[in-house]
Protein backbone atom coordinates (compact mmCIF):
# COMPACT_ATOMS: atom_id res chain seq x y z
CA UNK A 1 0.00 0.00 0.00
CA UNK A 2 2.83 2.28 0.41
CA UNK A 3 4.69 1.61 -2.59
CA UNK A 4 1.64 2.51 -4.11
CA UNK A 5 1.24 5.70 -2.34
CA UNK A 6 4.80 6.61 -2.45
CA UNK A 7 4.66 5.84 -6.73
CA UNK A 8 1.26 7.67 -7.02
CA UNK A 9 3.27 10.90 -4.96
CA UNK A 10 6.20 10.42 -7.30
CA UNK A 11 4.38 10.47 -10.52
CA UNK A 12 2.51 13.74 -9.65
CA UNK A 13 5.73 15.40 -8.53
CA UNK A 14 7.45 14.77 -11.84
CA UNK A 15 4.19 15.79 -13.82
CA UNK A 16 4.25 18.94 -12.24
CA UNK A 17 8.12 19.58 -12.27
CA UNK A 18 7.39 19.17 -16.20
CA UNK A 19 4.39 21.21 -16.37
CA UNK A 20 4.30 24.04 -18.82
CA UNK A 21 3.03 26.93 -19.28
CA UNK A 22 0.15 27.48 -21.57
CA UNK A 23 1.17 29.18 -24.94
CA UNK A 24 -2.16 31.25 -25.35
CA UNK A 25 -1.50 35.06 -24.46
CA UNK A 26 -2.43 36.23 -21.40
CA UNK A 27 -6.25 37.17 -21.22
CA UNK A 28 -7.53 40.01 -19.26
CA UNK A 29 -10.79 40.08 -20.02
CA UNK A 30 -13.94 38.30 -22.11
CA UNK A 31 -14.97 40.19 -25.30
CA UNK A 32 -18.50 39.92 -26.15
CA UNK A 33 -20.11 39.80 -29.98
CA UNK A 34 -21.78 43.23 -28.65
CA UNK A 35 -18.56 45.12 -28.22
CA UNK A 36 -19.20 45.99 -32.04
CA UNK A 37 -22.04 47.79 -33.72
CA UNK A 38 -23.27 45.31 -35.76
CA UNK A 39 -23.10 42.28 -33.46
CA UNK A 40 -20.20 39.91 -34.39
CA UNK A 41 -20.81 36.17 -34.32
CA UNK A 42 -17.66 35.85 -32.18
CA UNK A 43 -14.53 37.23 -31.00
CA UNK A 44 -11.59 36.08 -28.87
CA UNK A 45 -9.90 38.07 -26.05
CA UNK A 46 -9.14 40.93 -24.58
CA UNK A 47 -5.49 39.98 -24.77
CA UNK A 48 -3.07 42.18 -22.29
CA UNK A 49 -2.25 45.36 -24.33
CA UNK A 50 -1.61 46.49 -27.92
CA UNK A 51 -0.75 43.17 -29.59
CA UNK A 52 -1.31 44.99 -33.17
CA UNK A 53 1.93 44.71 -34.15
CA UNK A 54 4.86 42.96 -35.98
CA UNK A 55 6.57 42.01 -33.02
CA UNK A 56 7.42 37.82 -32.66
CA UNK A 57 5.24 37.16 -29.61
CA UNK A 58 2.09 39.22 -31.03
CA UNK A 59 1.94 37.48 -34.03
CA UNK A 60 1.48 34.27 -32.06
CA UNK A 61 -0.80 36.01 -29.72
CA UNK A 62 -2.48 37.31 -33.33
CA UNK A 63 -2.30 33.57 -34.82
CA UNK A 64 -4.30 32.23 -31.52
CA UNK A 65 -6.69 34.81 -31.16
CA UNK A 66 -8.04 34.39 -34.72
CA UNK A 67 -7.82 30.54 -34.81
CA UNK A 68 -10.05 30.86 -31.94
CA UNK A 69 -12.46 32.29 -34.37
CA UNK A 70 -12.09 30.24 -37.51
CA UNK A 71 -9.41 32.05 -39.09
CA UNK A 72 -6.31 30.92 -40.22
CA UNK A 73 -3.73 33.67 -40.18
CA UNK A 74 -0.46 32.88 -41.64
CA UNK A 75 1.66 35.48 -39.43
CA UNK A 76 2.35 37.81 -42.21
CA UNK A 77 2.10 41.13 -40.63
CA UNK A 78 3.44 43.17 -43.87
CA UNK A 79 0.32 42.16 -45.70
CA UNK A 80 -2.20 43.64 -42.90
CA UNK A 81 -0.23 46.66 -41.59
CA UNK A 82 -1.57 48.50 -44.65
CA UNK A 83 -4.95 47.93 -43.29
CA UNK A 84 -4.36 49.46 -39.99
CA UNK A 85 -6.44 52.42 -38.96
CA UNK A 86 -7.38 54.45 -35.81
CA UNK A 87 -11.24 54.92 -35.39
CA UNK A 88 -13.36 58.32 -35.82
CA UNK A 89 -14.90 60.06 -33.33
CA UNK A 90 -17.61 57.94 -31.79
CA UNK A 91 -15.59 54.82 -32.11
CA UNK A 92 -16.50 54.37 -36.10
CA UNK A 93 -13.76 52.46 -37.88
CA UNK A 94 -14.14 53.09 -41.64
CA UNK A 95 -11.46 50.93 -43.84
CA UNK A 96 -10.29 51.84 -46.91
CA UNK A 97 -11.86 49.07 -48.59
CA UNK A 98 -15.93 47.88 -48.14
CA UNK A 99 -16.28 44.66 -45.85
CA UNK A 100 -17.91 41.98 -47.50
CA UNK A 101 -19.06 37.98 -46.23
CA UNK A 102 -17.16 36.91 -43.17
CA UNK A 103 -14.94 39.62 -41.86
CA UNK A 104 -12.07 39.25 -39.53
CA UNK A 105 -10.89 41.85 -37.19
CA UNK A 106 -8.29 42.75 -34.51
CA UNK A 107 -9.39 45.90 -32.30
CA UNK A 108 -7.28 47.32 -29.69
CA UNK A 109 -8.59 49.77 -26.43
CA UNK A 110 -6.49 51.43 -24.06
CA UNK A 111 -7.79 52.14 -20.40
CA UNK A 112 -10.17 54.66 -20.68
CA UNK A 113 -12.96 52.51 -21.71
CA UNK A 114 -15.14 49.49 -19.82
CA UNK A 115 -13.37 48.30 -16.65
CA UNK A 116 -10.33 50.08 -17.70
CA UNK A 117 -9.14 47.37 -19.89
CA UNK A 118 -6.00 47.61 -21.84
CA UNK A 119 -6.01 44.53 -24.51
CA UNK A 120 -7.27 43.38 -27.80
CA UNK A 121 -9.79 41.38 -29.11
CA UNK A 122 -10.49 39.81 -32.35
CA UNK A 123 -13.88 39.08 -33.85
CA UNK A 124 -15.81 37.64 -36.72
CA UNK A 125 -18.26 39.71 -38.38
CA UNK A 126 -20.61 38.77 -41.10
CA UNK A 127 -21.06 42.47 -43.28
CA UNK A 128 -22.69 42.88 -46.42
CA UNK A 129 -21.35 45.71 -47.96
CA UNK A 130 -20.30 47.24 -44.85
CA UNK A 131 -18.74 50.70 -44.84
CA UNK A 132 -17.99 50.77 -41.30
CA UNK A 133 -18.83 49.65 -38.05
CA UNK A 134 -18.45 50.84 -34.63
CA UNK A 135 -16.84 49.81 -31.30
CA UNK A 136 -19.89 50.06 -28.47
CA UNK A 137 -16.57 50.36 -25.66
CA UNK A 138 -15.09 53.49 -24.89
CA UNK A 139 -11.13 54.12 -25.49
CA UNK A 140 -10.69 52.15 -28.98
CA UNK A 141 -7.14 52.68 -29.77
CA UNK A 142 -6.20 50.99 -33.54
CA UNK A 143 -7.99 47.83 -35.33
CA UNK A 144 -6.83 45.37 -38.01
CA UNK A 145 -8.51 44.37 -41.01
CA UNK A 146 -6.89 40.28 -41.67
CA UNK A 147 -9.74 39.49 -44.00
CA UNK A 148 -12.86 40.21 -45.76
CA UNK A 149 -15.11 38.77 -48.89
CA UNK A 150 -15.10 40.20 -52.59
CA UNK A 151 -18.19 41.47 -53.46
CA UNK A 152 -20.72 39.78 -55.22
CA UNK A 153 -20.70 40.30 -59.18
CA UNK A 154 -24.21 39.41 -60.98
CA UNK A 155 -24.09 36.91 -63.38
CA UNK A 156 -23.59 37.40 -67.37
CA UNK A 157 -27.67 36.56 -67.66
CA UNK A 158 -28.28 39.53 -65.09
CA UNK A 159 -26.51 41.43 -67.30
CA UNK A 160 -27.79 40.52 -70.80
CA UNK A 161 -31.48 41.18 -68.83
CA UNK A 162 -30.39 44.76 -67.57
CA UNK A 163 -28.76 45.99 -71.08
CA UNK A 164 -32.53 44.02 -72.77
CA UNK A 165 -34.61 46.28 -70.53
CA UNK A 166 -32.52 49.10 -71.21
CA UNK A 167 -33.17 48.88 -74.47
CA UNK A 168 -36.74 48.36 -74.51
CA UNK A 169 -37.15 51.34 -72.76
CA UNK A 170 -35.33 53.43 -75.11
CA UNK A 171 -37.10 52.27 -78.37
CA UNK A 172 -40.30 52.90 -76.03
CA UNK A 173 -39.10 56.64 -75.43
CA UNK A 174 -38.02 57.28 -79.38
CA UNK A 175 -41.46 55.67 -80.59
CA UNK A 176 -43.22 57.64 -78.55
CA UNK A 177 -41.37 61.12 -79.61
CA UNK A 178 -41.75 60.22 -82.74
CA UNK A 179 -45.58 60.03 -83.11
CA UNK A 180 -46.36 62.75 -80.87
CA UNK A 181 -44.54 65.22 -83.59
CA UNK A 182 -47.27 64.41 -86.08
CA UNK A 183 -50.52 66.23 -85.70
CA UNK A 184 -53.46 64.67 -87.38
CA UNK A 185 -56.43 66.44 -88.24
CA UNK A 186 -59.96 64.59 -89.69
CA UNK A 187 -62.88 66.27 -90.68
CA UNK A 188 -65.81 64.26 -90.89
Amino acid sequence: MNVLKFSSIAIAATAAAFATQASAGHIIGGCSVNDINPTAEACSGFYAGNILSNNATDITYQIEGLAAIGYTFDGNWSAVEGTKIQPLSGGIYDFASLLNGITYVGIHKGKGGQGGINGTAFYRLDADNLDSFKLNLNGGSSAVLYSTGTPAVPEPGTWALLMFGFAAVGFAMRRNRETSREVRVRYA
